[in-house]
């Protein structure tokens, strides 16, 4: 093989080690070392028929010289094959030793999945795959142990062509920089924030924050994420979104199943009786068709909530929005410019009224009634015990089971009663019975405030505060004071009025 262009310049900057050097009638032959004896090479120029060597030749002349790892079988009979027709054989690499190769390079190992394009479907035992939900990444907590620094590995070892051994060689270590979220303890990189990781190969942290850039379909998938997320487009129908500290959506969103442990804010919801919101802070939407939402705080619906199922255990603000079919609950009271629907749709409103207790209430009924069931079934087999004397097998693992869940419901009942004390306390303080006609009461509107509930009869229109007759039925039809004016305040100012009118005839008559 002849030596390619720039070869030479290349071994200038090698210092050569020449093992033999010879001028005979025969030829003119070089043989050296390179590249601190990891090349052998070889330069022969014939000076007669008889300058050709043999590859015996060759390789007692290699062997002579120490030469005895790498030798290329191949190059040398390349090089005979070149001397046999007269030509000069130069620079021939007749053999070549092995460079240490580096180990694997030191590495973050994470033990959870960064945010990342590719999927990761998740299959039910039965083989199905849900595709949307992709799993772009882990959700992780406060302390919880992100990955652990790898250190670099010892790679393979080298040779020269003398057979030297040449030492292993290290990989690089990663030199991993730990962003805002997280922090190094010792070689553990662990989470300071509840969020996801981010990891770009040298710089891993932890955001609480999750942006989808347009809609969420089929190319983002179901959101579960423990921070705050925002679409800056719509949710289509059937894709759900769970955030813990905050969810704000640009667009619309359709049949879905929307929760936050955080505030809210959405376009607007169209539920078609199956799309549901439940919100643990505050929530603002433009509109609610036939959506049912649960709500912890404060909600201000700017445009109309519309054959909806509303759960408030704050205030309900539409100051110039209507409400039109289905039932509205708010602790906090409600203000609404308009209700009732022309079609004659029942439109329910509860004010100062506690679905929390109701809905609590409820769960306890139920689990009671399984209770009384089960404990009937334990009864049955305990008096089969009674007469019989002994129980089989099957009727031994039913009681054992029947006696765990009893235990479990008692728990379940315990953990109720204590959510519905919580919830009494709070409504003491919270409630307030009122609600703010702006403009337009329809005639067929269900009201309940307190332990009072009215069907109005007639349409009323004007703006006018609403709150609960305590001394008699029915309600007080006020003029319009603020939500922050409560019931009470207005309740006590009546009482002063009366009390004051009663004072007053009592002198005349007198």
């Amino acid at each position: 093989m002849s030596e390619a262009p720039g070869a030479a310049a290349g071994r200038q900057g090698n210092q050569a080690e020449i093992l033999l050097e010879e001028d005979t009638e025969r030829h003119t032959l070089r043989l050296e070392l390179l590249k601190n004896a990891h090349e052998c090479r070889c330069s022969i120029t014939p000076k007669s028929k008889d300058g050709q060597i043999t590859k015996e030749e060759v390789a007692e002349l290699l062997a002579a010289q120490g030469i005895i790892r790498g030798v290329n079988e191949g190059q040398i009979q390349a090089m005979c094959r070149t001397l046999a027709k007269g030509k000069t054989a130069g620079n021939f690499l007749l053999a070549e030793g092995q460079l240490p190769q580096p180990g694997p390079d030191g590495y973050l190992e994470l033990f959870v999945k960064t945010s990342s394009d590719l999927p990761d479907y998740t299959e039910d035992e039965d083989g199905n795959i849900d595709f949307r939900t992709l799993n772009f990444f882990s959700n992780v907590v406060p302390d919880q142990e992100i990955g652990i620094l790898r250190p670099p590995q010892l790679g393979d070892e080298g040779y020269t062509v003398r057979g030297d051994i040449l030492p292993a060689v290290s990989g690089k270590p990663l030199k991993l920089n730990v962003g805002a979220g997280a922090r190094l303890e010792g070689e553990k990189v662990v989470a300071d924030l509840e969020g996801r990781v981010l990891f770009d190969g040298k710089t891993v942290s932890v955001t609480e924050e999750y942006l989808v850039q347009g809609d969420v379909d089929l190319s983002v998938g179901n959101i579960d994420f423990r921070g705050f997320v925002q679409v800056r487009g719509d949710v289509l129908d059937d894709f759900d979104i769970h955030a813990v500290k905050g969810l704000q959506v640009n667009g619309n969103v359709g049949v879905c199943h929307i929760s936050c442990a955080g505030d809210i804010a959405l376009g607007g919801m169209a539920g078609l009786g199956r799309g549901t919101i439940t919100c643990g802070g505050n929530l603002a939407v433009t509109y609610l068709n036939d959506v049912t939402v649960e709500c912890a705080g404060d909600m201000v619906v700017k445009n109309e909530i519309r054959n909806s199922r509303v759960y408030c255990s704050g205030t309900l603000i539409l100051a110039n929005g209507n409400i039109f079919g289905g039932e509205t609950y708010a602790l906090g009271g409600i203000e609404v410019k308009n209700v009732g629907a022309v079609s004659g749709i029942k439109t329910r409103l509860y004010a100062g009224i506690d679905y929390t207790q109701i809905k609590l209430a409820e769960q306890l009924d139920e689990i009671q009634m399984e209770f009384i069931e089960l404990n009937d079934e334990l009864a049955v087999l305990s008096q089969q015990l009674k007469v019989n004397k002994f129980l089989g097998p099957d009727d031994k693992k039913k009681v054992l089971a029947l006696t765990k869940r009893l235990d479990e419901i008692n728990q379940t009942k315990a953990a109720i009663n204590e959510k519905m004390q919580a919830a009494r306390a709070f409504a003491t303080q919270h409630a307030n019975g009122k609600i703010n006609i702006k403009a337009r009461l329809g005639e067929g509107v269900v009201l309940n405030i307190g332990e009072n509930a009215e069907e109005i009869k007639l349409e009323r229109n004007g703006a006018v505060s609403i709150i609960e007759n305590r001394k008699g039925s029915g309600f007080h039809f006020l003029p319009l004071t603020p939500l922050a004016k409560t019931a009470q305040a207005l309740e006590e100012e009546l009482q002063e009025e009366e009390t004051s009118e009663e004072s007053g005839n009592l002198e005349w008559g007198s």
